[in-house]
């Protein structure tokens, strides 16, 4: 009897001890179940998010592009109508630029940096993408810039031959105007991580950290200054920088092609500064300047000055630009916010019913 009722008290420790580990195992599968729900639910609002911070920054581009549309220049404040506070001018370094600092969209917010890349220096127009050669006005115009910008001279030469090499490309009956000063295939080819010269036109500004010469100070000082958008040379006056009004109108001294006349009076450093800062502040009462205006200006701060055949080459003739770059961030939370980025370059056709081309489109 006794060991009957010794049995049956076995038999219930172990029952015990069974239900023990069967509770455990649930309190673990039960832990891990609700571990694994809040991880899925945490990813699934994370992608939410960045879905939400996409169209908010996509809404931004559509925005600017919309208003964009048939509009010149002067009537990019008319944005302000859609998104409230903007501010459009020439503040700081001078690049003419509109900003949305923040405005509400949805469960958002967006921002957005609208620039006109032509007041900026065409780095592709360097070397004629038709015949080939070295469109010399452009580099004595990138010469210019970047000595104004104080990089170094042994650096400067070096990129500016090396980027002549990097951009002409073989074309039937044309010939190929290499500088020998500059780098060519064969070094790129022997780097510890060699890659492919370009021998075409650079598309994107990025690339030029690719081409011998390049280091990050020198991107650094010439990145608000130079681009590859705008499809030729010209500059418009309404809205470059001072360094680079400075730069083209030195250029315009320089015929385009090598071995033709240059002007006889030499634009003196001085002499391009104070037109530039006549430039600067004709611009606060015009928002337009054109060609001729440019070159009024030009005249009447030293009448001895021939640069107008040159300008008709540099200077955009009636200063209405249409490339522009758009950079667009969708701004999700506020803790710990989810953030989407759209660099786009957009091209707008002429008449009021004209389109706007995406011409280049990067989200990050």
């Amino acid at each position: 009897m006794k060991q009957k009722i010794n049995h049956k008290e076995n038999e219930k420790g172990i029952v015990l001890i069974i239900v023990l580990i069967v509770i455990a195992i649930l309190t673990i599968v039960v832990t891990d179940f609700t571990f694994s729900t809040h991880i899925d639910l945490e990813i699934s609002n994370n992608t939410l998010n960045d879905i939400k911070a996409q169209y908010i920054a996509k809404s931004g581009v559509s925005v600017v592009s919309s208003v964009m549309k048939g509009n010149n220049l002067e009537d990019l404040g008319d944005l302000s109508s859609v998104t409230g506070d903007v501010e459009v001018g020439s503040e700081g370094n001078n690049i003419w630029s509109l900003n949305v600092p923040a405005f509400p969209v949805g469960d958002g917010v967006v921002t957005m940096t609208v620039q006109d890349e032509r007041s900026k220096i065409n780095l592709n127009s360097l070397v004629n993408q038709t015949t080939n050669k070295v469109d010399f006005q452009v580099l004595a115009a990138l010469t210019e810039l970047f000595r104004n910008l104080e990089v170094e001279t042994d650096k400067s030469e070096l990129f500016i031959a090396s980027l002549i090499n990097w951009v002409d490309k073989t074309i039937k009956g044309a010939q190929n105007d290499q500088d020998p000063r500059g780098a060519a295939g064969n070094f790129y080819n022997t780097l510890d991580n060699p890659y492919t010269i370009k021998d075409g036109p650079l598309d994107s500004l990025d690339e030029i950290r690719m081409i011998e010469g390049m280091d990050e100070d020198f991107y650094n000082k010439i990145i608000d200054y130079v681009t590859i958008y705008p499809i030729n040379k010209q500059v418009n006056f309404s809205t470059a920088s001072k360094p680079v009004m400075i730069a083209i109108l030195k250029a315009a001294q320089v015929s385009a092609i090598q071995g033709e006349n240059r002007s006889d009076t030499e634009l003196k450093d001085d002499v391009a500064e104070a037109i530039a800062d006549e430039i600067l502040e004709k611009r606060q009462d015009d928002k337009l300047l054109s060609r001729i205006e440019v070159r009024d200006i030009a005249r009447d701060i030293d009448s001895n000055l021939r640069i107008s055949a040159g300008l008709s080459g540099l200077v955009l003739n009636q200063g209405t630009s249409e490339t522009f770059s758009i950079k667009a961030s969708g701004v999700v939370g506020e803790v710990n916010p989810t953030i989407k980025n759209i660099d786009a370059v957009v091209r707008k056709g002429s008449g009021s019913r004209s389109q706007t081309e995406i011409v280049s489109w990067k989200e990050r």
